[in-house]
């Protein structure tokens, strides 16, 4: 009972502190940052340092109006291809997009430094992304792919392990398994697909001794020499038959 009272009190206490200006950013709406000016902060709820950032996020939120702009967050754990799409390697990373131009923060991490960080216009010594890494490319949408699939495998070996109380390391032989299988067929279709677009081998080889063979043989016969010796055949036949 009294642990409940506690996770109620901390709880009601986050509410409070959340900024009702902050905009929470998902799979389904993320591409509304691409209009617009905006400050995006990726975070995971076990994060130490994500935990710190929060009562200064939730202020800075406060001055979105203000300032002209949008603040948003992301929670990666039930965002992982936002994650992707972003290249998120550490938490929290913050981000500035404006116009569809996107830019990763570095600086200090505080209210005022947020706020100086808009109003002075500083994200403009700083380079763009890069086409590649553009989170709206068709690239990283690939790469979205891949984080969900890779958040999906731990699940699953979670569900395994704690919920069916499957060995660990059977799970992990049963993944092994299974990429190795997949590698297998991937590699076979692979192989087929490169020998009818490229084939090679002594086929192709003989394919082109023969048609070599019958273009010096057309040559021969449209030559000069080759049509008069054809000529006086015909000649010495005529006179034969005669």
């Amino acid at each position: 009972m009294l642990l409940r009272l506690v996770f109620l009190v901390g709880f009601v206490a986050a509410a409070a502190t959340r900024s009702s200006k902050l905009v929470f950013l998902n799979e389904e709406n993320w591409t509304d940052i691409m209009k617009g000016e905006w400050m995006i902060e990726f975070h995971a709820p076990w994060c130490p340092a994500c935990k710190d950032l929060q009562k200064s996020w939730n202020s800075f939120a406060d001055w979105s109006d203000d300032l002209g702009i949008k603040v948003g967050e992301v929670d990666v754990t039930v965002n992982p291809g936002l994650s992707g799409r972003f290249l998120v390697t550490a938490l929290p990373t913050i981000y500035h997009v404006k116009d569809g131009v996107f830019r990763q923060y570095s600086g200090a991490r505080d209210k005022n430094d947020f706020i100086s960080f808009v109003e002075d216009k500083k994200y403009r010594v700083i380079d763009p992304v890069p086409d590649y890494k553009h989170p709206n490319s068709k690239q990283m949408a690939v790469v979205a792919v891949f984080f969900k699939l890779s958040m999906a495998v731990r699940d699953f070996h979670n569900h395994l392990v704690e919920e069916k109380g499957v060995p660990s390391w059977a799970s992990y032989g049963l993944f092994a398994g299974v990429t190795l299988a997949l590698g297998c067929v991937l590699g076979f279709f692979i192989v087929i697909i490169i020998d009818q677009v490229f084939p090679t081998g002594p086929k192709k080889g003989q394919q082109q001794k023969q048609t070599a063979a019958k273009k010096t043989e057309n040559k021969k016969s449209e030559s000069p020499d080759a049509k008069k010796n054809g000529n006086n055949n015909n000649a010495k036949e005529n006179k034969k038959q005669k």
